[in-house]
């Protein structure tokens, strides 16, 4: 092979390298055309219990499962990915910048409030409830829910397959690690990990 054949075919292979590019462009951008036109038909079809800010996006075709009576209010500028579910029976506010990668949910049957700039990796569950229980005759029953409402700041790291109990209070600044449990308030500028959820370090501008 020659000079002229080989800059031939590093020209062909260039080429090539950028149709492909110019295409995959293309697609991610009717991706994110598709996802907003989910989230506007969402916020005209439960326009009385869902309150979306646009710009938002969803790549999920059903990731609402909303009650009567209940409310959800999403700040602008919302990515929820493909196999998440938002699930209100009460109130649950997310505030702008929210990203929730796939396979999590939220689940409010009382109140979540979620703050500003906060990200949600993958097979997360924030549950504001548990299953109750009697014990009838040494036999246990499901005896309903018992509820108390969970609060997260702004600028919180949720890892992947964190669970987040009920009652807890997360404040501003927080990283959770991986496979942790959340099960009591977390303050401000730290990070935390383990099960249950402990301060592994303190954050400072130092």
């Amino acid at each position: 092979m020659n000079i002229i054949e080989k800059d031939f075919i590093d020209i062909q292979k260039n080429i090539h390298g950028m149709h492909i590019n110019k295409m995959r462009e293309i697609i991610i951008f009717f991706r994110k055309v598709i996802a907003a036109l989910v989230c506007i038909l969402f916020s005209i079809c439960y326009y009385k219990i869902l309150k979306l800010k646009i710009p938002s996006i969803s790549f999920s075709f059903s990731p609402f499962k909303l009650s009567k009576g209940s409310m959800t209010i999403i700040g602008s500028r919302a990515i929820i990915s493909n196999h998440c579910e938002l699930i209100t029976e009460g109130r649950l506010k997310i505030g702008d910048n929210f990203c929730m990668n796939k396979y999590s949910r939220i689940s409010a049957k009382g109140e979540i409030v979620i703050g500003h700039n906060v990200t949600i990796a993958r097979f997360v569950s924030i549950l504001d409830h548990d299953h109750d229980y009697i014990m009838v005759e040494n036999n246990i029953q499901y005896d309903g829910y018992s509820i108390e409402p969970i609060h997260i700041g702004n600028n919180v790291w949720i890892g992947d397959k964190v669970s987040i109990t009920k009652g807890v209070v997360i404040g501003s600044n927080v990283i959770v690690g991986a496979n942790s449990v959340v099960t009591n308030n977390i303050p401000n500028n730290v990070i935390v990990a383990g099960v249950p959820a402990k301060i592994l370090k303190h954050l400072s501008n130092e």
